[in-house]
């Protein structure tokens, strides 16, 4: 360290002796220093390991300023073009916080018991017949009663032998010829027989 004091150019960073007016390098005048800034560093100098430093931090701040900038813009024009074109990423949830629910079986029906029928009568105008006697072109009807009362059940008609009467579903009875044939009323289990004599 001399006795004279040394200033830097502040255009060309250049170390050059303060009783020079103006820098010997490139000319510059002296300017003086502002007490309200600070001195200048060893970093300001160039040639100074500190001013090497100096130089390649700001390249890395450099570089590092411009990733950073593309990050952003590269991010925004994600989510641009998401929003535009809606592919949006949903959670799926993970297998085990799926609830396992197992389907319970639907529960087979139970067949309906076929009803015990005891007896059916055979009845015309309400009362009970076995038989009776018609004459050939006539027609009767004819009904029937479950017993036990509750049973609900429809009826099938028949005849014997159609060449003397038919039946119909409803035990409408038609006399079609002369000669002995039965009525036939079946309901489940249970059947009776009223015998028509046709004149």
């Amino acid at each position: 360290m001399g006795l004279i004091k040394k200033t830097i150019c502040p255009k060309c960073g250049q170390e050059y002796s303060v009783l020079k007016a103006e820098c010997p390098y490139c000319g510059a005048r002296q300017q003086k220093q502002s007490s309200r800034t600070p001195q200048s560093s060893d970093a300001v100098r160039k040639g100074t390991s500190a001013s090497a430093r100096a130089e390649t931090n700001t390249k890395w701040q450099l570089i590092f300023g411009l990733c950073l900038i593309a990050a952003v813009i590269i991010a925004v024009i994600v989510l641009i073009t998401t929003t535009i074109n809606g592919d949006y990423v949903t959670a799926t949830p993970t297998p085990s916080a799926v609830e396992s629910v197992t389907p319970t079986p639907s529960p087979t029906p139970t067949p309906t018991p076929t009803p015990t029928v005891e007896s059916i009568t055979i009845t015309f105008y309400g009362e009970a017949r076995s038989e009776f006697a018609t004459n050939v072109g006539n027609t009767t009807q004819l009904g029937a009663t479950i017993y036990p009362l509750g049973i609900e059940g429809t009826i099938e008609w028949s005849s014997s032998d159609e060449t003397k009467l038919t039946v119909d579903q409803n035990g409408l009875v038609t006399a079609v010829g002369a000669g002995t044939a039965s009525v036939i009323a079946r309901c489940y289990n249970g059947a009776a027989e009223c015998k028509v004599w046709v004149r």
